[in-house]
């Protein structure tokens, strides 16, 4: 019943009842009160009346016969309005005001009537009850009475009607009704206010906890129904400001937490109890763009590592717990390579179970295999003409007889591959000076076409030895850009030798220029082109060709043509350097061949601009 009938008419029917036994209560006790007042007043003007009555009759003298008494009576009872008998001392009645003098004689016996009877024993006698005679309730009031000449001794007995008395008490029973009612009904009018006026602010402090137990922490009791609510409504608001102040610290923290973990290069993966993706940060969704959609799934299900899985679910199973993180190398794809770590949390707590972060190592080991293929193509280009120069000087030390002719032969030979050495040791100074930025550049205004001229000098020879025609596209003069003249002689020279060392014999070797136009990528720049008909280069393998030594497998081991390895990385370094590009692609108007593209910012300075 209490709980589910509302607090408002439960406090309703609480003041109901105690109100009602508030006024029921004095009501009843002033009702008794008062009826008993008016029963005594009736009680006592009866007596007064029978006890003048007596007076009077006493002092009348003397009656000469019951007749006159009866007269005498009759008289007294209209003017006190009541009936007056008087009985004598025999229980007969000789005298009656309210009867013909003729009927007296035959009443009955009236000595044995209650007030007769407390007469007898008293100064008077007193009795209620209903009157047969006069057929109504009569109050009686009887008193002895001897020595009045003319009338033996007996007793006076007046008799009023009680109807008065009770029309009296019903008057006064109505207007307590009345009176009991209205100060009901002002009393239910103010219960009622008040209930209403303690529910609306029972009702708003119910408004303020839901709305705090919803998030609106700024929410606050301002109005309460009395004094006694008031430390509720301080301790709410005092509960609500802690609330709101540790949500906003919370909040900052998670705020920050998120900041770093976005923050961070490595990706994050954090697992609940169960071993499922609970969060990632978006290094992991550049790693693996659909990071976000597996959230709630197994690890497994993003990176295709049974090893991983595996770790993880030791890690989440607290089998790691005594041996800390452990590490792992995996390889989702073809040189993506990671190293990761999982973290076990303790089982069960908040519902984590380990972190995994991921460390992509992909470039530390491609320059990892960039140094040991360095190693490894130094050591093959030093070793030939090491081992050449090594043979010939044994071969002279050997055989000290040998003609001059030979002995001059051999000699060329060891001065060869010491040249051929010594111009590796420099590549190798220069391109180490162009890495670490030591390197100085003079950036002016070149003319194309004159560099290209100087660098065709310098590959003619080798050109000419296997018969390739070298052929230029560049107008003398009409190609302006910003470089420097020396290191772009150098970048031209070392794509020519390239190609002629690559190219076939009768062969042809082309340098050509484009101009990017206006509005699209690299607007501004000079694109040339030095082509070639060689065995050309993969795709797969085109983004190494710049590194240090590198070469297509399926040409390792030919004629180096005194090439040191190192052209193309110097080319490359010399081209950024200058602010442009360098990339290489298959010819398009042959099945075979390469064309390597190099850019480089054009100069428009003196208005004249590529022709």
């Amino acid at each position: 019943m209490h709980r589910t009938t509302r607090f408002r008419t439960r406090l309703l029917l609480s003041f109901a009842v105690v109100i009602m036994l508030a006024l029921l209560l004095p009501a009843y006790y002033a009702r008794q009160l008062f009826r008993g007042e008016i029963l005594d007043d009736a009680q006592a003007g009866a007596i007064r009346e029978l006890r003048l009555a007596a007076l009077l009759m006493q002092q009348h003298g003397g009656f000469n016969g019951e007749q006159a008494l009866h007269t005498w009576l009759e008289d007294l009872g209209a003017r006190l309005e009541a009936r007056v008998t008087y009985i004598t001392a025999g229980g007969r009645v000789a005298a009656d005001s309210h009867m013909a003098y003729s009927q007296v004689p035959g009443m009955d016996n009236h000595a044995m009537r209650p007030e007769v009877l407390d007469a007898e024993q008293g100064d008077y006698g007193l009795s209620q009850r209903f009157s047969a005679t006069l057929d109504k309730d009569m109050l009686y009031a009887a008193k002895r009475v001897q020595g009045v000449a003319g009338v033996p001794d007996g007793f006076l007995r007046l008799a009023v009607p009680y109807a008065g008395i009770r029309s009296r008490l019903e008057r006064l029973q109505q207007n307590f009704l009345v009176v009991f009612g209205l100060a009901l009904g002002m009393a239910f009018v103010l219960s009622l206010i008040l209930a209403r006026s303690m529910g609306r602010s029972i009702q708003e402090m119910i408004d303020v906890a839901e709305a705090i137990g919803q998030g609106d922490y700024n929410k606050r009791m301002r109005f309460f129904p009395g004094s006694e609510f008031e430390p509720l409504a301080r301790a709410v608001n005092t509960m609500a400001g802690n609330i709101n102040s540790q949500v906003s610290t919370i909040t900052e923290l998670a705020l920050v937490q998120e900041a770093i973990l976005d923050g961070m290069r490595e990706g994050l993966m954090v697992l609940d109890g169960g071993g499922r993706i609970l969060k990632v940060n978006r290094a992991l969704v550049r790693i693996f763009p659909d990071a976000t959609l597996f959230v709630g799934r197994r690890p497994l299900e993003i990176v295709l590592s049974p090893e991983l899985q595996a770790a993880c679910d030791r890690a989440v199973a607290g089998d790691l717990e005594a041996h800390g993180p452990q590490t792992i190398q995996i390889e989702p794809e073809k040189d993506r390579i990671y190293d990761v770590t999982i973290v076990p949390l303790n089982p069960g707590e908040r519902g984590l179970g380990a972190i995994i972060v991921f460390h992509d190592i992909s470039e530390l080991k491609r320059l990892e295999r960039v140094r040991r293929d360095f190693v490894a193509n130094v050591s093959h280009e030093l070793r030939t003409p090491l081992t050449t120069v090594k043979g010939y000087s044994e071969t002279l030390l050997t055989n000290p007889k040998a003609d001059g002719k030979t002995a001059q032969k051999f000699l060329e030979i060891i001065l060869k591959n010491a040249d051929h050495m010594a111009k590796m040791v420099e590549d190798l100074l220069h391109l180490s000076r162009l890495e670490s930025g030591r390197q100085q550049f003079s950036p002016e205004r070149v003319s194309a076409a004159e560099a290209l001229a100087e660098a065709l000098r310098t590959c003619e020879p080798l050109a000419q030895a296997k018969a390739i025609r070298l052929v230029s596209a560049l107008p003398e003069g009409g190609v302006f850009v910003r470089a420097d003249y020396d290191r772009l002689v150098q970048v031209f020279r070392n794509l020519v030798e390239n190609a002629i060392k690559y190219g076939p014999e009768d062969s042809v070797v082309s340098v050509d220029w484009t101009l990017t136009p206006p509005g699209s990528q690299g607007a501004g720049e000079v694109v040339f082109g030095v082509s070639d008909f060689g065995p050309g280069i993969p795709k797969e393998e085109a983004s190494r060709i710049f590194e240090r030594f590198y070469r297509v497998e399926k040409h390792r081991g030919k004629n180096c043509g005194g090439s040191s390895g190192l052209g193309l990385a110097i080319c490359k370094h010399i081209v950024e350097r200058l602010g442009g590009r360098i990339w290489v692609a298959g010819r398009q108007d042959a099945d075979t061949g390469s064309v390597f593209h190099f850019t480089m910012p054009a100069d428009t300075t003196d208005g004249n601009g590529p022709a």
